[in-house]
């Protein structure tokens, strides 16, 4: 191998070593273990003030319309199951390209070109459940979107993810009459699955494209990318409520859950990353 084969290939070896080669913290650069646990406690604290903000306030938007209460005391039977997911990917390419003309006359119609191209992508995914009964909901109330120091964000740690929109926009109608729904815990509400989801990608992507001129070699003369690095963050978050009991959702809520959880799965194995 001569030295410059030996170059391109030590180049590449160290750009693939920093990006897609090992398993990416969840946290963004520079944090450190302990800003990856800040990160995962922080958006669990803040998911769990949203919703037990919103059913606080449903319960108390209830006593102005009594014709709500009998939805509220049905909800006492509910639960609310929470899938957090936390996917980040990280993703590095390296593919140099390479002119090589013989020492011949300057009219000489022949040259030689090759290339060499090397990627390496990781993919990790964490998954987080959480379950509360609706009932131990109704009196909570803490302040959301609170963000922790340090380089830790998500976008699930906002002021609002618009869950209490989407509670009050199925459950406010009722107590203004517009619509009708059943009130027996045993009958038609047995079955009956409210589902709501949220998710964000953020991705940040580099890339280098440096050109290279010698007696009778040109490396990437027309200027192609060299090597690009990608990260790719998508945070999702899943909120199914139902009928349930102390150890989680029953029925037709379950089903639902396991449904919603799958299907993330798939979209999330599926999904092209940006920059793809």
């Amino acid at each position: 191998m001569s030295a410059m084969q030996r170059s391109f290939a030590y180049i590449g070896v160290l750009f693939l070593s920093g990006c897609g080669t090992y398993v990416p913290d969840t946290q963004d650069f520079p944090g450190t273990t302990t800003d990856q646990q800040l990160l995962v406690a922080t958006v669990i604290k803040s998911i769990h003030c949203e919703v037990g903000n919103a059913i606080s306030d449903l319960y108390e938007q209830a006593k102005h319309y009594p014709s709500m209460r009998p939805m509220t005391n049905a909800l006492e039977t509910w639960g609310m199951q929470l899938t957090l997911s936390l996917k980040t990917e990280e993703k590095g390419s390296f593919g140099p390209a390479v002119v090589w003309s013989p020492p011949s006359p300057a009219t000489a119609l022949f040259s030689l070109s090759g290339g060499l191209s090397a990627s390496a992508d990781a993919i990790r995914t964490d998954k987080i459940y959480f379950y509360y009964l609706v009932k131990d909901l109704k009196h909570y109330r803490c302040e959301t979107g609170i963000q922790p120091p340090g380089p830790v964000s998500s976008p699930l740690i906002q002021k609002s993810l618009k869950f209490r929109d989407y509670l009050f926009n199925v459950m406010l109608p009722v107590g203004t009459h517009e619509i009708q729904l059943p009130t027996n815990p045993a009958g038609a509400l047995a079955t009956n699955v409210l589902y709501y989801e949220v998710s964000f990608e953020i991705a940040n992507s580099g890339n280098i494209t440096p050109a290279w001129t010698f007696t009778r070699v040109s490396v990437n003369p027309a200027g192609t990318t060299l090597a690009s690095a990608l990260r790719d963050r998508t945070h999702d978050l899943q909120i199914t409520m139902g009928p349930g009991n102390t150890t989680g959702l029953t029925g037709q809520a379950s089903n639902a859950q396991a449904s919603g959880d799958i299907g993330l799965s798939v979209a999330n194995s599926i999904r092209p990353s940006a920059g793809r």
